[in-house]
């Protein structure tokens, strides 16, 4: 892959690459961690971006499976506890406003 991103640091890491634009493309970020899972499944850096990516995209409990899974190879990761605590706390919201509708 080409060095098109000033930002990206060698070698060039395409998730990190996406991550770094301005409007980050999240389905892209995703679809790229996942092939990177099917090869090594316990990537961290592949893990911690899914669960980000999966975030942004409003997909809070596939998010939180893949930020616990990154957590679990290093759980003071602080990037990665924060966005956990952001989409537990998402969750709660979906979850209150669902028992607000009934």
């Amino acid at each position: 892959m080409k060095r098109t991103d000033p930002g990206c640091v060698s070698p060039p890491s395409p998730p990190a690459c996406l991550l770094q634009m301005e409007l980050v493309n999240y389905e892209r970020v995703k679809e790229y961690c996942l092939k990177v899972l099917r090869k090594e499944g316990e990537n961290f850096k592949a893990l911690y971006r899914s669960g980000v990516a999966y975030y942004h995209l409003g997909y809070y409990h596939k998010a939180l499976h893949y930020l616990n899974e990154a957590r679990k190879q290093q759980p003071t990761d602080t990037n990665v506890i924060l966005y956990i605590q952001l989409t537990e706390m998402k969750l709660r919201r979906s979850a209150q406003r669902q028992e607000e509708a009934l």
